[in-house]
């Protein structure tokens, strides 16, 4: 499903999906906790995205195929993060090149000791397990993030539909797990959708900018860290309509409710 901006037919359609729907029950956060989610996917996925693009720089995809790179993880150091990129060795996953940010320039080494520590373990096998549990795909391509559970010992792993028509992005179809500190059980999985809602970046106009993007949130009676993300990533606010009819605004990594609700529906 592709949704518009602001329009009047979306406005209409999501109050009957209001209607009908109650939220399931899905591990909530406060509001706090979910701006502060929401900032470091952001930060994350800039990260390793810049750190993409310079080591492709240097190392093509062609090569990266060969060497049996398949995936990658953030890894903290002495010296600050480092994107570690894996690869398939004698002994299992190893460590093929490490990332880094030194005197405000990419850092691109191959490790002597190509060994993943436990932790560096643990993160790769919850990347590649949650990857394995999206139950329905909203696109054939997915992006990961992890983070520390800010209330405990496990990890959040989000499993983020990725587009690749231009100017699109998914609000939908996004999964966040709960996966254990070794990696290796899914403790809880949250579907932060009803469906595979994307948006599409209206065409430009010389008098006009584009003011937020507007959907209609099912799954929880709060903003999810997702919105935070993808109101930063795509640098658009963000409208949503919540289950009680309340509109919350989502910008600048923040979440704050608005004084609006959505009309209730005509009696029938």
């Amino acid at each position: 499903m592709r949704c518009g901006l602001w329009t009047g037919v979306l406005l209409l359609s999501a109050t009957a999906a209001l209607a009908q729907d109650a939220p399931p029950e899905i591990r909530q956060f406060d509001i706090a906790t979910i701006e502060a989610l929401g900032r470091e996917m952001y930060e994350q996925d800039q990260y390793v995205w810049h750190a993409t693009d310079a080591l492709m720089a240097i190392h093509p995809a062609a090569e990266m195929q060969q060497q049996k790179i398949h995936g990658w993880i953030v890894a903290e150091g002495p010296t600050g993060n480092r994107v570690r990129y894996i690869r398939d060795g004698a002994n299992g996953p190893e460590a093929a090149f490490d990332i880094g940010i030194a005197a405000g320039k990419w850092d691109i080494s191959e490790p002597r000791d190509r060994t993943l520590n436990d932790a560096e373990m643990a993160q790769y096998r919850a990347r590649i397990l949650a990857l394995s549990k999206v139950a329905r795909p909203c696109s054939d391509r997915y992006n990961t993030v992890v983070l520390h559970d800010p209330e405990g010992d496990n990890w959040l792993v989000w499993a983020l539909a990725s587009s690749t028509t231009p100017k699109t992005w998914f609000i939908g179809g996004n999964y966040r797990f709960t996966i254990s500190k070794d990696g290796n059980s899914i403790l809880r999985t949250d579907a932060l959708s009803r469906g595979c809602l994307t948006m599409t970046e209206p065409p430009t106009q010389p008098d006009k900018k584009l003011a937020a993007q507007f959907s209609v949130q099912l799954v929880s009676k709060l903003p999810l860290e997702t919105g935070v993300f993808i109101s930063l990533q795509t640098e658009v606010p963000m409208i949503v309509a919540m289950p009680d009819r309340a509109m919350w605004a989502i910008a600048g990594g923040k979440a704050f409710k608005l004084d609006e609700k959505l009309p209730e529906p005509p009696a029938k």
